[in-house]
């Protein structure tokens, strides 16, 4: 189901969908003729999607969808999770959900990840699996153009469900990886989390049940503990099968059967319960200071007892908290572009808290000390729609935002990704989430939307704003001259805003055209259409040029890019921070007439966004919009060039907020870590000066309009490329008045180079910082190396090679990281480099043994190179990754931009298939050879504070 209201994943508390299918977007409404549903009575279930339940009690959902072509995504969901493991499983729950990739009945260890791999599917992104408190989810993409890929990706599901091996050695191995995987999440984050936990889930098991589980447990557990776990939870009557995607479903619903009649739940199976999160009657306070935490929040969260979701009632009561969340949420938003800001950031939230339990949620991120005036701020205007409600503009402008939302994803019905139905049919699984279909839904949301009154969105304050259940949740720093709030005044303030004097909020709705005067068109003075591609180019009077590829690959996107060779490299060292935040500065403070909040009310009902920027070498604008707002897009891409807004008070908020985010920023090991490896790596430049409080004096509001109006005076020598569902007879007299009238002065400027240099020569360091037990380490190769396209995949290529193999040794066989990064760049301008990076965590003892292993690695591919098995999983990967690339408007745009801004013809795009099918051993062994041989390399270590 489409989810209107905000849904609040536990980690992240503090701290759609439609019906696709073959469809012709002019479906008829499913309503039409029908009277409007009782409240009570049910959703129905989409009839795009055929669900079934076998003898054994297992539960599968199949439907036909289209995107991505040829691929299929299979999901098998247990409903069972960490809070289900005894005391001595803490953290097995997790622990058998990393076994199922170590070997089953029909795969020995790595062969499941190695048969996957070689037909071109990732780990990661096709292979994956996570398990939360109350469920477990494995997911699997598979290529649906070979019949024996999908049955095989069956047999996957079926093992994962009951045919993991549990080899005593393999349990072993992985002990160390899940390990590895708790290290990488420890930190001030962890520690807070941990004291706060227990009253925040005060008298519930959710409060002892992390799904990562317990160190000790980790490190202890025997073997049968383990499989015990998997014996007792992983049973048909708790287990779904869902596939999404292009073909047979009869054929889908004969394997399902196939692989899952035959599985029998045990004689006597361990009741599935569910564990309730208790009310209670007084306030409960979590306060946690930590000092590596890298800011201040506070939020109340009003625990609330789960709700029936599955009747039109319900539907309809979401959309009034959807509308409540979205219209406090704007005003939220708006407090934060004042100067003297209460808070950072502000959120509004309600939604399912675990699964026995809803939460309404408060919370702010505030600067130092500023925790009381933060949560006054936010009970103060939660108290102002409780006396005053809300505006019946701002009411308009919120059914307007949540109407265009389905309208949408309704037009986008038949090009909905597979993916985004697996999701919602995972928690229909799990939840009981209706799925009626985006049909159903628009239909119901276009009846039940007038009928809202300002009334009922109201009341929410008074029903959600409670003082029953309870909890302030407060985390600072840990340092001096920050003070832990008191108990007692924090409690004080909840009640002391109650009777606060409130004046009503006024919504400042500007009614203006956005461009007052329509420029003339200019001709075109030059068309090429390249029929390869599907694109045409033109060039207009004024120099610019449009590079334009409609495609149908989305029914309502239009995505866009612009670029200009100088960027920053054109300031002069002293106003660099001006030039740099220059882009940001406008942003905040809105174009023509419209300040920021103003233009945001303004586009209310509209999908438009557009964002200027300002790199080291280039300048220009991003964005998208649907295709019936292109002329709002194409209004707004002029503004940008010729009426950036000098807002003195959005300029003071922003370098506020800013200030309030850096007061804390270096408290991090991990960014001192990466402060260290930036500006090693540029030989303390002065442009690679990370962020402090010391840089928020060189801001400069008259200096960074006066950067950003010089970088965009002339268009003359800007390039615009869109690519989305547009047709050119109707973007041709948009392109001619907007972009032919911008200013062209005919200047002729190129990028400068600024100077930033690599360090030569071997480099060591090791930076300690940090209390955990837990280390980062980063290699970094450099070396001047000519750029060509053939040059950049090889490198590429051959960094793939890399990344397997070190995911295989060190995580696989020495069980010693979670994760390995691997990422390399080259790079033509400013000169032409080559940048190879080699990150991974780990226990600081093995650091040294690990880095050595990376050595290891490399010297056997420079020296001897790879096999068959690496090259064949790199070439059907990107084979895999083309295929389904090739439909995405964001891909196209991508590649548009990179051939244009290195003055290439943009038919070598065809290229990348016969380069994919030309990849050999040689070249990848070459490209080692070439880019990690140098003993210009940069090693730095994060280890534990001494």
């Amino acid at each position: 189901m489409l989810r209107i209201s905000s849904r609040l994943a536990l980690l992240a508390l503090f701290l759609w969908t439609a019906c696709a299918g073959p469809l012709s977007p002019y479906r008829a409404d499913p309503l039409a003729g029908k009277p409007l549903p009782a409240p009570e009575e049910p959703l129905p279930d989409d009839p795009w999607v055929h669900t079934g339940v076998l003898d054994n009690g297992l539960r599968y959902l199949i439907r036909v969808n289209d995107e991505p072509r040829q691929r299929a995504e299979l999901r098998l969901v247990i409903d069972a999770g960490s809070v289900l493991e005894d005391d001595d499983q803490q953290g097995l729950a997790h622990l058998a959900e990393h076994m199922a990739f170590n070997g089953t009945v029909h795969f020995a260890h790595q062969e499941l990840v190695d048969y996957l791999e070689s037909i071109g599917m990732r780990f990661g992104p096709d292979l994956n699996a996570y398990t939360g408190f109350d469920e477990t989810v494995y997911i699997l993409k598979v290529p649906t153009d070979s019949a024996g890929m999908v049955e095989q990706g069956f047999q996957i599901l079926a093992d994962w469900a009951h045919g993991v091996s549990f080899e005593g050695t393999e349990i072993e191995k992985e002990r160390g990886v899940v390990i590895e995987e708790w290290r990488l999440g420890r930190g001030a984050e962890a520690r807070m989390r941990d004291r706060q936990f227990p009253i925040l889930f005060q008298d519930s098991r959710y409060a002892l049940r992390l799904p990562i589980g317990k160190k000790a447990v980790l490190e202890s557990f025997p073997h049968d503990a383990l499989r015990r776990f998997y014996r007792d939870w992983y049973r048909p009557d708790l287990m779904s099968v869902i596939a999404v995607g292009q073909f047979d479903p009869a054929w889908i619903e004969g394997l399902i059967r196939q692989h899952f009649e035959h599985l029998s739940a045990p004689e006597q199976p361990r009741e599935r319960t569910l564990f309730p999160v208790p009310g209670h009657s007084e306030p409960l306070v979590a306060l946690a200071s930590d000092p590596e935490a890298t800011g201040s929040r506070v939020a109340v969260i009003y625990k609330q007892p789960l709700r029936e979701v599955g009747t039109h009632g319900a539907y309809r009561q979401g959309l009034v908290e959807g509308l409540y969340n979205a219209m406090l949420n704007e005003r939220l938003s708006e407090l934060t572009r004042r100067p003297e800001a209460p808070f950072l950031y502000g959120f509004s939230g309600q939604g399912r808290f675990v699964r026995t339990s809803e939460v309404y949620l408060l919370t702010a991120g505030v600067p130092d000390n500023g925790i009381y005036r933060g949560l006054e701020a936010l009970m103060t205007e939660a108290q102002r729609v409780a006396r005053h409600g809300f505006t019946a503009t701002e009411l308009e402008r919120a059914k307007r935002d949540l109407l265009r939302g389905l309208e949408t994803a309704f037009q986008e019905r038949d090009k909905t990704d597979s993916n985004r139905y697996t999701s919602e049919y995972v928690r229909h699984f799990l939840t009981g989430e209706p799925i009626p279909g985006i049909a159903y839904e628009y239909a119901l949301v276009q009846r039940y939307l007038p009928g809202i009154a300002l009334g009922e969105v109201d009341r929410l304050a008074r029903d959600w704003i409670t003082g029953s259940s309870r909890v302030i949740m407060v985390n600072i720093p840990e340092k001096q001259g920050v003070a832990m709030p008191v108990e007692g005044d924090l409690l004080a303030i909840l009640e002391a805003t109650d009777t606060l004097a409130l004046e009503p909020y006024v919504d400042a709705v500007p009614d203006a055209p956005l461009v007052e005067v329509v420029p003339p068109p200019a001709p075109i003075v030059h068309r090429q259409t390249i029929k390869e591609l599907d694109v045409v180019t033109w060039t207009l009077a004024n120099g610019v040029r449009v590079i334009l590829k409609p495609t149908d690959f989305k029914n309502d996107e239009v995505l866009f890019t612009a670029f200009s060779d100088g960027g920053t490299s054109l300031a002069n060292d002293a106003s660099y921070l001006p030039a740099m935040t220059a882009a940001a500065v406008v942003r905040e403070g809105g174009v023509g007439a419209f300040s920021q909040v103003q233009l945001q009310k303004r586009l209310a009902g509209q999908i438009v966004a557009v964002s200027p920027y300002i790199s080291e070498l280039q300048e220009g604008l991003s964005g998208q919009a649907s295709p019936r707002d292109l002329e709002t897009l194409l209004q707004l891409i002029h503004l940008y060039f010729t009426a950036p807004r000098k807002d003195p008070e959005a300029f003071q908020a922003y370098r506020q907020r800013l200030r309030g985010f850096l007061e804390n920023s270096s408290a991090s090991p991990e960014a001192a870590f990466r402060d260290t490896v930036s500006v090693t790596m540029a030989q303390y430049h002065h442009r690679r000066r990370p962020w402090s409080l010391a840089l928020l004096d060189e801001l400069d509001l008259d200096a960074s309009l006066a950067f950003y109006r010089d970088r965009f005076a002339d268009a003359g020598d800007f390039t615009f490329i869109f690519v989305g569902n547009f047709d050119l007879a109707t973007i041709q007299p948009l392109v001619q008045s907007y972009l032919g009238g911008l200013p062209a002065t005919g200047r002729d400027e190129a990028w400068r180079d600024v100077g930033v240099r690599p360090p030569g020569g071997l480099i060591r360091k090791t930076v300690r910082k940090g209390l955990e037990p837990k280390s980062v380490t980063q290699i970094v190769y450099t070396g001047d190396h000519s750029w060509s396209r053939q040059a950049s995949y090889e490198m590429g290529a051959m960094a793939q090679v890399l990344r397997l193999k070190l995911r295989e040794v060190l995580r696989e066989d020495l069980s010693g990281t979670y994760g390995v990064s691997v990422r390399p760049a080259l790079s033509r301008y400013p000169l032409e480099r080559a940048r190879f990076s080699i990150r991974f965590g780990s226990d600081p003892k093995r650091a040294a043994e690990l880095a050595a292993v990376v050595f290891q690695q490399i010297d056997s591919l420079t020296a001897f190179g790879t096999t068959d098995k690496f090259l064949t999983k790199v070439r059907e990967t990107q084979r895999r990754e083309r295929e389904t690339s090739l439909r995405e408007n964001s891909y196209w745009l991508n590649l548009l931009e990179s051939y244009a801004r290195h003055g290439e013809d943009l038919r070598a795009i065809r290229d990348y298939e016969a380069r994919v099918e030309g990849l050999s051993l040689a070249a990848i062994q070459a490209a080692a050879k070439r880019y990690l041989t140098s003993e210009a390399y940069v090693h730095v270590t994060l280890m534990p504070a001494e």
